[in-house]
């Protein structure tokens, strides 16, 4: 399964990697450690949280289920009635407001990776332009 996930993530960071709006998700650092490649969480540099939710609406209108992952803890009811304000943790909200979670799962055809990577790169283009 960890195979296949890892050659899911390649088809998608071969075809995003070659866009300049693109951050591609970490894979291994230089000890080893590798990820899990259970999420691909795709960043599109210049995006905000409007932008993003544009993205993700016209993928799913092409039958393309995106989502967002990981909210900030500060943005979550509980935080927000403790005090807490995402003002506070810039890093926090610039990670999460570009950030597209990109389908991956061990039946997803390498061929259907590719069309989901086409069509988000297009997405992208369009909302940039």
């Amino acid at each position: 399964m960890l195979d296949r996930r890892r050659d899911i993530f390649k088809v998608y960071s071969d075809i995003l990697g070659k866009e300049d709006f693109s951050i591609i998700p970490f894979t291994k650092d230089d000890n080893g450690t590798e990820t899990s490649y259970h999420l691909y969480l795709y960043r599109v540099k210049g995006f905000n949280e409007e932008k993003r939710n544009k993205a993700i609406q016209i993928l799913a209108e092409k039958g393309i289920a995106t989502n967002v992952h990981y909210k900030p803890l500060p943005m979550l009811t509980l935080y927000k009635n403790l005090g807490y304000d995402i003002k506070d943790y810039p890093n926090a909200y610039a990670m999460y407001e570009n950030e597209i979670t990109i389908p991956v799962y061990s039946t997803l055809a390498l061929e259907d990776a590719e069309y989901i990577a086409r069509e988000v790169v297009n997405v992208i283009k369009e909302l940039i332009l």
